[in-house]
């Protein structure tokens, strides 16, 4: 996607549209992509003075991107690639007045008009500290999100399959197929675009540091379970979600898959102790290794090496960044 012959960023801002949200965008090598989640938030109601991209050591051309383009939006400059969390939290910290932080991937980008502030008057409601919208691939077919906390029994259920005989109305909490289409109250979510209450946000403490890239949403999630915040799905907003724009180019698809493992992995330790989160990591390790049988059977060798490299990233214990 090119950025040449765009609208002025100043240009797009609807003054009737203008809310007390804020929203950080992280960005990594994808400038064109940073563009258009910029542009589209702009055009949703979200104060130019408002949107804070945070660009973690690009290697291309991205920060000459935005001054050319984006010439009303702050961008701060990490001198190091600090990680996703930290760099999340060095944006929400410039949005001190935002009533509403929202944490947008620079591949997403708003799709439904009034998308923002259906997830403000979501985080309106008693008790909702989180708030995450509909995503949809880039045809507009629907890309699932909502997942359960991963735990000894729904480890079971996902490991052997049985979540798929679940009924619809219990998937949030069980399974992950659960078909999207109400607005309701969910345990967790694929983090593409999170809003946050202020208060919420503030007794959360941002986002946790501790790792370097990948569960850092499920970790936001669980935490504000704990302190008795509710996260909701809203169906009322829907972005558009790219996936994997920034690691694509940095990682294989095994490597990414094992990346991944152990973030959860990590999470699960921190949530479980260490008796539960032992039993559920080998839960989840039977089910990848069963399935990797199968894909070797098929003769799929790429996607048995994926879910190789997730039953090894399960139990590995070094967290060395990427």
């Amino acid at each position: 996607m090119g950025v040449a012959n765009l609208t002025p960023v100043h240009e797009l801002l609807d003054e009737t549209a203008r809310h007390g949200a804020g929203a950080v965008i992280v960005n990594w090598n994808t400038p064109s992509l940073t563009v258009r989640a910029v542009r589209s938030l702009i055009r949703d109601g979200v104060r130019h003075d408002n949107v804070i991209i945070v660009d973690n050591c690009s290697t291309d051309d991205s920060c000459d991107v935005f001054t050319r383009e984006l010439r009303d939006i702050e961008v701060i400059r990490s001198p190091e690639n600090v990680g996703y969390a930290r760099a999340c939290n060095a944006g929400a910290a410039a949005l001190e007045e935002s009533e509403t932080l929202l944490f947008v991937n620079s591949d997403a980008a708003v799709h439904r008009k009034g998308s923002v502030s259906a997830l403000q008057r979501v985080l309106d409601q008693t008790g909702v500290g989180l708030a995450v919208p509909r995503l949809m691939n880039n045809d507009l077919t629907l890309q699932p999100s909502v997942v359960p906390f991963r735990t000894p029994w729904v480890a079971f259920l996902l490991a052997t399959r049985l979540a798929r005989l679940m009924p619809n109305r219990l998937q949030p909490r069980w399974g992950v197929y659960w078909d999207h289409r109400t607005s309701r109250q969910i345990r967790s979510a694929t983090g593409a675009v999170i809003a946050v209450r202020r208060e919420a946000w503030a007794e959360l403490g941002g986002f946790y540091e501790g790792t370097h890239l990948y569960a850092e949403d499920h970790d936001l999630f669980w935490r504000a379970s704990d302190l008795g915040w509710k996260t909701w799905f809203a169906i009322e907003s829907e972005f558009v979600h790219t996936g994997g724009a920034s690691t694509d180019s940095a990682f294989s698809a095994a490597a990414r898959a094992h990346a991944i493992a152990r973030a959860e992995a990590a999470l699960i330790r921190r949530q479980l102790g260490p008796t539960r989160a032992h039993l559920t990591l080998r839960i989840l390790q039977l089910g990848f290794a069963t399935r990797r049988a199968l894909y070797l059977a098929m003769g799929d060798r790429a996607k048995a090496g994926e879910l190789a490299a997730s039953v090894r990233g399960l139990f590995a214990r070094t967290h060395k960044p990427y």
